[in-house]
C-alpha cells in the first residue's frame, strides 16, 4: 500500500481550513516556543518541521497521575502494553504503529531509559514528582537522537531548583490492592550559583492479581553549580524495585478467574544505580559546548518456576558532547547542533549463556535555517555503527549507515503554522535479538524506515490544535516469529495515519482537552503481504474535562479509547479481534494553602481488559495479561 498524494493534500487542507475556523482551539503557548527535544538543547527559539506536544508539570498534577505510564496512556499517538500490571516495570510505548522495546526512545534529561536487550524502557526510574515536564516527538527522530528513534521520542526534562528559591513536597498516596506511596523532595537555589535537589520514594502495592507484589524505593540527588561561563552538574540514583510475576493467563482460566496467577512463584528483581555528570561552557556569545556522561549498573536476579535464581547484570553508558550555537543572518538566527553520541553496552546473564557487548558510535549535525522570516528549513545528517560482540558463541558482527531529514516550516502569524518533513529512522538488534534467531543467521540486519509528514497547527491564549498526517516505510523491520520462535527480519512493511490534538479553554472554570489517531500498519511484501501488523489499534482517542467550580476545588474526568485490534502474533490475522477498550476516570483535588487533598477512581465502569492480549501458536491458545478492574486511590500532600 502507498500513500496518495490527494490523501496528502486534502488532508492538509481540512488543516488549515479548520485552523482558520475561529471557534474551534486552543491553547497555552504560541508556537513560536521550541523545546529541548527539537534541536537537542534549550536555546532555541525559532519553530521546526516537526510536532511536539509539552506535558507541563501543572497538567501532570491535575490529572492525578502517579506513574509515568498513566501519563502517556492519554497522548496521542500513543499506545501502551503492560504485561504485568505494575504501570510501571514492563509497560512498552508504541508509537506510529511501531511495537516492541525498542521502536520508541524513552530519554531523562537527554540519557537513554532504552536497554540492549529486549527489556522495555525503564520507565520505573521515573519518579513523576521530579518531573517538571515531558515533551512527546512524533515521528522518526534518528539525525538527533539516532538508534530507536523510529515511532518518536518522549523526553522527560526533571526539576531543578532556581537561584534564591527554596521548594519541596512531603506526599503519601493509599489504594485498593494494598498502594502505600510515599515520597519527599527539597530543591534549593543560592545566590552564589550552587543548587542541590534530592528526593527519594517509597512505593508497596500487592496490585491486581497473585503473585503480583511491587515493592519499590527511589534515591534521587543533583548537584550543580552555575558560573558566568556556564554550569557543571553530577547527579545519582539508585533504584530497588522487587517485582513478583503473575505470567499470563490462558482463555479459560482468565475468564474464571483474571487475578489468577499461572507462575505464583516466580519473580524479578532490580538493583539500579544511575550516575551522570556534565556540564556546558560558553565558547563565544551564540555558541555553547555541552557534555554529559551517564551511566547505569543494573543488577538483577530473576526466578521463572524452576532451579536456582537467575541472576544477570546490565552496563550502558552514554556519552553525549555537542556544540550548540546560533548564526544571525537578516532572515533571523541559523540554529546549528553538531554533536557525537557513543552507547557502550555490556549484558550477561551468566546462567543463560549471554555475554554480549555492544558499541554504538555516531556523528550527527541538524540546522534549522530561516530562509525568511516566516520560511525555515530544517535539515540533518548522520552516521552511525555499530560493533556486536557476542562472547558465548566467540562471533563479532559491524554494521554502519548514514540518514538524513529535511523539514519546512512556515509561520503565517503568531498563532498558525505549517509543516512538512522527510526523515530516515533506524535500529540495531539488541543483544537478545541476536541471541534468538534462525538457523544460519548470525546477526539480524539493520532496521531503517523513511517517513513523510505533513501537519498544521493553531494556537492561541485560549485555545491549541495541532494535525497531521504520515506515512512510513519500514525495511527489514526486526521482530519475533513466534512460530519459527526466532527474532527475523521482516519483509517490508508500512504505516500510514492522521493524528489530531487539541484543546479549548470555555471559561476559568471548565476547559477541554481532546485527542484522536488513526494508524493503518499494513504487511506489503513477504507470505504476510496485504495483513494488518498484529496488535496496532486503527483507532485510538481521548478526552478530557477540567471543572474548577471553586478556586480550590478540581473535578478531571477522562476517558481513553482503544479501538479492536489483532491480537500480537496473529501475523496472519486468523483470529477474531481484540475487543475495544473504554476505560474511564476521575480525580478530585481540594487545594487548601499548602495543602492538596486528591482522591482518585481509575477504570469507573469496571471493565475487564488485557495490557497484552495474544495468540501463541506454541501453546495454540489465546493468553491475556489481565489489568485492574475499578480501583482508588486517595492522597495527601504539603508542598513549600
Amino acid at each position: 500500500m502507498s500513500i496518495k498524494s490527494p490523501f496528502l493534500l486534502s488532508g492538509l487542507s481540512a488543516a488549515v481550513i479548520s485552523i482558520i475556523a475561529p471557534a474551534s482551539i486552543a491553547a497555552e503557548k504560541q508556537l513560536d516556543t521550541v523545546y529541548v527535544s527539537a534541536t537537542r538543547s534549550e536555546t532555541a527559539a525559532m519553530p521546526v518541521a516537526t510536532q511536539i506536544k509539552v506535558i507541563s508539570e501543572e497538567e501532570i498534577r491535575v490529572s492525578g497521575a502517579k506513574l509515568l505510564s498513566e501519563v502517556l496512556r492519554s497522548q496521542a499517538g500513543i499506545q501502551l502494553t503492560d504485561s504485568d500490571g505494575s504501570g510501571a516495570r514492563n509497560v512498552t510505548a508504541s508509537m506510529r504503529g511501531l511495537a516492541g522495546a525498542n521502536n520508541v526512545l524513552v530519554l531523562v534529561d537527554g540519557r537513554k531509559l532504552n536497554n540492549p536487550s529486549l527489556a522495555a524502557p525503564a520507565l520505573n526510574t521515573v519518579s513523576l514528582k521530579d518531573v517538571e515536564r515531558i515533551e512527546i516527538v512524533q515521528g522518526s527522530a534518528g539525525v538527533l537522537y539516532g538508534d530507536q528513534a523510529v515511532g518518536g521520542v518522549i523526553n522527560i526534562i526533571t526539576k531543578r531548583a532556581a537561584a534564591g528559591e527554596t521548594d519541596g513536597t512531603l506526599s503519601a498516596t493509599s489504594g485498593t490492592d494494598n498502594l502505600e506511596d510515599y515520597s519527599a523532595s527539597v530543591r534549593q537555589g543560592f545566590a552564589n550559583g550552587l543548587s542541590y535537589s534530592v528526593s527519594a520514594q517509597k512505593r508497596n502495592a500487592d496490585n491486581y492479581r497473585d503473585n503480583n507484589q511491587n515493592a519499590y524505593e527511589n534515591l534521587l540527588g543533583n548537584l550543580r553549580y552555575d558560573f558566568a561561563k556556564g554550569f557543571v552538574f553530577v547527579e545519582g540514583q539508585a533504584i530497588d524495585d522487587e517485582l513478583n510475576l503473575a505470567g499470563e493467563l490462558l482463555e479459560d482460566a482468565y475468564l474464571l478467574n483474571p487475578r489468577a496467577a499461572s507462575s505464583p512463584h516466580n519473580y524479578a528483581n532490580q538493583y539500579t544505580d544511575l550516575a551522570r555528570i556534565g556540564g556546558g561552557i560558553d565558547l563565544s556569545e551564540d555558541w555553547q559546548l555541552l557534555a554529559e556522561f551517564a551511566s547505569r549498573d543494573e543488577d538483577t536476579e530473576s526466578f521463572y518456576g524452576a532451579g536456582s535464581p537467575t541472576l544477570g547484570n546490565m552496563q550502558v553508558n552514554n556519552l553525549t558532547p555537542r556544540i550548540v550555537g546560533t548564526i544571525p543572518t537578516n532572515k533571523g538566527n541559523v540554529i546549528v547542533t553538531l554533536g557525537y553520541d557513543q552507547v557502550d553496552a555490556e549484558y550477561k546473564v551468566p546462567d543463560w549463556g549471554t555475554n554480549i557487548e555492544q558499541t554504538i558510535d555516531a556523528f550527527y549535525a541538524q540546522f534549522v535555517y530561516p530562509l525568511t522570516q516566516a520560511l525555515s528549513v530544517t535539515a540533518g545528517v548522520r552516521t552511525s555503527s555499530v560493533e556486536d560482540t557476542n562472547h558465548a558463541t566467540n562471533t563479532y558482527h559491524e554494521d554502519d549507515l548514514s540518514l538524513g531529514e529535511f523539514g519546512v516550516n512556515y509561520q503565517f502569524d503568531n498563532n498558525w503554522r505549517v509543516f512538512g518533513r522527510y526523515a530516515d529512522g533506524f535500529r540495531f538488534a539488541n543483544a537478545d535479538e541476536n541471541g534468538l534467531v534462525l538457523d544460519g543467521v548470525d546477526f539480524l540486519e539493520v532496521q531503517t524506515s523513511e517517513s513523510y509528514e505533513v501537519g498544521a497547527a493553531w494556537a492561541n491564549e485560549r485555545a491549541y490544535a495541532s494535525y497531521s498526517f504520515y506515512h512510513m516505510i519500514l525495511n527489514d523491520e526486526i521482530t519475533f516469529d513466534s512460530i519459527a520462535y526466532a527474532n527475523i527480519n521482516l519483509p517490508d512493511t508500512e504505516r500510514q495515519g492522521f493524528q489530531f490534538d487539541g484543546g479549548l479553554t470555555l471559561s476559568d472554570e471548565i476547559s477541554l482537552t481532546a485527542n484522536y489517531t488513526y494508524t493503518d500498519a499494513e504487511v506489503t511484501s513477504g507470505t504476510f503481504k496485504g495483513k494488518d501488523v498484529p496488535y496496532v489499534s486503527e483507532n485510538t482517542a481521548n478526552l478530557g474535562l477540567v471543572f474548577r467550580p471553586l478556586a480550590v476545588l478540581s473535578v478531571v474526568l477522562d476517558t481513553t479509547y482503544m479501538g479492536s485490534r489483532y491480537l500480537s502474533g496473529d501475523e496472519s490475522n486468523s483470529y477474531a479481534k481484540v475487543e475495544p477498550v473504554q476505560l474511564f476516570n476521575v480525580n478530585v483535588i481540594l487545594q487548601v494553602e499548602q495543602v492538596e487533598i486528591a482522591g482518585r477512581i481509575k477504570n469507573i465502569t469496571n471493565e475487564r481488559y488485557s495490557g497484552l492480549q495474544g495468540y501463541s501458536s506454541w501453546q495454540g491458545e489465546k493468553y491475556y495479561y489481565p489489568q485492574p478492574e475499578r480501583n482508588y486511590e486517595a492522597s495527601i500532600t504539603y508542598r513549600f
